[in-house]
């Protein structure tokens, strides 16, 4: 069973008015290499927004195959169906808790980071232990942590 990773965010309008009752769409896509064998890898996953444009969601963490060449979509639609926005090619590198625009700074870099693994991913926590709890397999010599400040 692949591990997963919450990620969140508030989905806002043009004037920054958080929309409720809004959908989050997030479209998995790619193949992947897991135990020798080559595998097309999809799934789809919904999320309703609260009252203050909340949304939560549990998204397969991409950096568990051997070949890192998937990536997640993610679209936000307000209560009438209209596309708010939509953030393509995201890599999420571990299991840990992140945010929509934390995930949006380090993709691009842990992709890179995956494929190789020379490379320093940056990793995104609130206190270090929450690093340390992954299990040995998400966790790399040569990560950078940054544990952001409350």
């Amino acid at each position: 069973m692949p591990s997963k990773a919450i990620v969140r965010g508030v989905l806002m309008d043009a004037t920054l008015a958080p929309i409720s009752e809004g959908k989050i769409v997030a479209t998995l896509t790619g193949s992947d290499i897991f135990d020798g064998g080559v595998r097309i890898v999809t799934q789809k996953v919904e999320a309703t927004t609260n009252a203050q444009g909340e949304w939560t969601m549990a998204l397969i963490v991409n950096g568990e195959g051997d070949t890192a060449s998937t990536s997640w979509t993610i679209e936000g639609y307000n209560q009438f169906v209209a596309k708010v926005f939509e953030v393509k090619a995201l890599f999420i590198a571990t299991a840990l808790p992140i945010t929509l625009g934390d995930l949006e700074k380090t993709s691009a870099q842990n992709l890179k980071a995956t494929r190789d693994s020379g490379l320093s991913r940056l990793i995104v926590v609130d206190a270090f232990a929450e690093y340390e709890e992954l299990p040995l397999i998400q966790r790399r010599e040569n990560d950078i942590v940054l544990v952001r400040g409350a």
